[in-house]
């Protein structure tokens, strides 16, 4: 069995919106049964994403970006934050969790992973299958850090970014 090339969180593979969505259920099924623990992070073009956290066992925790964790920005509006209410989403929290997130350890949970994903992609974050993606993997495991330490410090934070955004755009 081979592992999943983990490239490193700070190198970013450019693809769609639409191949990361066909290409989710291969991604995870590789990433569950490889030995290691992995982090996958998606970046969409507007800064938000949707992250994965798979544990050596098979265990996957995906995350939607939450209002919690982007600073002062807006990343959901109500409606979008009910919708994955509804789909199954466990809400965010101050501290070690502050994004939305489904967590599952089976066969049919993975796959609830990737249909919930493909829902909060589309009608949730609205993006469409020509947008442009970033995808970032790398090995998530450290001898220093418990497993929650180490997802609070590989998750991503935009308040900074979406400060630069804001900036840019004003200036053009």
């Amino acid at each position: 069995m081979g592992t999943v090339h983990a490239r490193g969180p700070d190198v970013r593979v450019a693809s769609t919106v639409g191949s990361f969505v066909a290409n989710l259920p291969e991604m995870l099924g590789a990433m569950v049964v490889d030995p290691r623990c992995l982090v996958a992070v998606i970046e969409f073009e507007d800064v938000r994403y949707v992250q994965y956290w798979v544990e050596p066992g098979g265990a996957v925790i995906a995350e939607v970006i939450s209002n919690v964790n982007i600073g002062d920005a807006v990343a959901l509006s109500p409606q979008d934050e009910e919708r994955l209410r509804q789909s199954g989403w466990a809400e965010p929290t101050l501290g070690p969790t502050p994004n939305w997130r489904y967590e599952a350890d089976d066969i049919p949970g993975i796959m609830r992973i990737v249909t919930m994903s493909r829902d909060a992609v589309y009608d949730v974050l609205r993006e469409r299958d020509a947008n442009p993606v970033s995808v970032r993997m790398w090995e998530g495991r450290s001898v220093h850090q418990s497993s929650d330490e180490l997802r609070e410090t590989s998750r991503v934070h935009y308040q900074a970014t979406l400060r630069d955004l804001e900036r840019r755009l004003l200036e053009d």
